[in-house]
């Protein structure tokens, strides 16, 4: 058998970032088996997550005000949509674009010892994973530091370096290339992978790119694509296009009612359970560095939050159809028409509301747990894909599923107790609801639900998509919150933010702080400083 020789970089450790930024590491493995193969590609994953960078940016966070004295600088640049410098956070800049690329180098590792091993038939499995998990890396990179995909202005809007072969030396400055090549490439290596991916290939399924894991990142490609068959056909790998089977593999979100008669309600008890490895709804789970906890917190004062005016103007106790009074607002801050109840902690100086989806590890607050892809979240990829086709029969077909997810994640009340809640038969209750409610606008009072959408791509003047479309966003932003894929919508239909900040004397007033236009170049993050200041050309501004 063939022997290679590579030099791996080593986990990334925050207290010794500089040293390994400066140095080439020097432990050398010999990957001489499919063994070694197999265990190296557990390293082909970030070791941090986007998501809070993401969530910052978004319309899901208000200012709480100088009253609150505690405020993380990174927190406070990046919702403000400002440089942000080099700190020691988990998921500061530097650490997401170092860690990315480690992943990245450790799949290409991979796949360069694939090859001189034979390119066996029992390494297969092994490159479709590895293929996967480096189009994964770039692809997070690319929703951060490139701009949305345009199907005309990606061919000349700059990208990532796309890395294909293993880094022989650290920060080998590469051209950055344009979006239009990292999105081919990053199609190129889902096309090749996909169909290798083999899930007996896996001790821990749920901890690796397996099958539907796989297949439910390529349907969020394909609709950040705007190739929306694609898109559909990838969530049918997961899904299925039988909706009886489809249901029995969304998340029971009725069992989270046992969980919180079962023992403590306080953070980190529901998240232990959303972030099992048996539950079907969860398609891969990250273990990560991470100080998600320290920024979403219901024992402290946080500054940037998502807090009681978001939640009461845009979000869980706004009007929605299923609760068209909006009552859930008033009704003992118990958000009642959710099964999966949100953390609401109000006082002066903490207001948020969350969902309790990161565990909290005794003795260990740097680790937690994501989960960057679920049943739930692709069924409703599914939904905006088959919107975006476009004609009655799609949007019938997608309110069907959007029907699948509310049936499970909404409860009702009745005279005996709670109940899933029942489904919107008629297209055009969808339609009138969001006919009547008003855009969102930028005044103490004006907050919405409904933005106003201009994508890269053309909308249906029809009166029927973008009502439906609305209804589409709304769920997953309640879905996703805290999880950062709010941020990739606003920027991907061009939604304007308002950054609301709290009065510091009457609490329940709200000031517009600033706005972030529609097309703002500041909607794509700047690199990290020490990646420019080797010589990579920096976003523009």
């Amino acid at each position: 058998m063939k022997k290679i020789t590579l030099i791996l970089t080593s986990l990334f450790i925050i207290t010794g970032c500089n040293k390994l930024l400066d140095e080439i590491p020097d432990a050398q493995v010999r990957i001489d088996t499919p063994e070694k193969v197999g265990k190296l590609l557990v390293y082909a994953y970030p070791q941090v997550s986007a998501s809070l960078l993401n969530e910052l940016s978004s319309d899901n966070i208000g200012d709480g005000g100088s009253l609150i004295t505690y405020s993380n600088f990174l927190s406070e640049e990046v919702a403000y949509w400002r440089p942000a410098q080099e700190y020691f956070d988990y998921e500061g800049l530097r650490n997401v674009w170092q860690y990315h690329y480690q992943a990245i180098n450790h799949a290409n590792t991979a796949l360069e010892a694939i090859e001189k091993l034979g390119n066996t038939s029992e390494l297969q499995a092994a490159k479709g994973e590895a293929l996967v998990a480096r189009a994964y890396a770039h692809f997070e990179l690319a929703n951060l530091f490139c701009k949305p995909y345009h199907p005309t202005e990606s061919a000349t809007d700059l990208g990532i370096p796309y890395k294909t072969e293993p880094e022989k030396e650290l920060n080998n400055l590469q051209p950055r290339g344009t979006l239009a090549q990292v999105y081919q490439q990053i199609d190129a290596d889902l096309t090749q992978g996909l169909p290798l991916i083999n899930d007996s290939f896996y001790e821990q399924p749920k901890y690796h790119f397996n099958k539907k894991a796989a297949y439910a990142f390529a349907a969020r490609f394909y609709l950040y694509y705007q190739q929306w068959q694609k898109a559909i056909d990838a969530a049918n790998e997961v899904l299925t296009t039988n909706n009886n089977t489809t249901l029995s593999l969304l998340r029971k979100w009725e069992d989270f009612r046992d969980v919180n008669k079962a023992g403590s309600t306080k953070q980190g008890s529901r998240a232990l359970y959303y972030t099992r490895e048996d539950i079907p709804a969860n398609l891969l789970l990250l273990p990560v560095f991470s100080q998600i906890t320290n920024y979403i917190s219901e024992d402290y004062s946080r500054r940037y939050t998502h807090n009681s005016r978001i939640a009461n103007q845009e979000t869980v106790a706004t009007k929605n159809l299923w609760d068209p009074e909006g009552k859930t607002g008033s009704n003992n801050f118990g958000y009642e028409f959710f099964w999966f109840m949100p953390i609401k902690t109000s006082s002066n100086e903490n207001d948020i509301v969350f969902f309790d989806k990161w565990p909290i590890f005794s003795g260990d607050y740097s680790r937690s747990v994501m989960v960057p892809f679920t049943t739930d979240e692709t069924l409703l990829v599914r939904a905006e894909a088959k919107i975006l086709l476009g004609g009655d029969a799609n949007y019938q077909s997608a309110l069907e599923d959007i029907n699948m997810w509310t049936s499970k994640f909404i409860q009702v009340k009745t005279i005996s107790g709670y109940t899933n809640r029942n489904t919107i038969n008629d297209l055009q209750t969808v339609y009138d609801f969001y006919n009547n409610i008003n855009y969102s606008e930028a005044t103490n009072t004006g907050a919405t639900q409904k933005k106003r959408l201009s994508p890269s791509f053309t909308l249906l003047n029809d009166g029927k998509q973008e009502p439906l479309l609305h209804y589409l966003l709304q769920c997953r932003r309640i879905l996703t919150l805290g999880d950062g894929l709010r941020w990739q919508d606003v920027r991907r239909y061009n939604i304007e933010v308002v950054r609301y900040e709290t009065d510091n004397i009457n609490r329940n007033l709200f000031t517009v702080k600033t706005t972030l236009p529609p097309s703002d170049l500041r909607r794509t993050l700047q690199l990290p400083a020490m990646v420019i200041q080797a010589g990579t050309t920096p976003n523009p501004r």
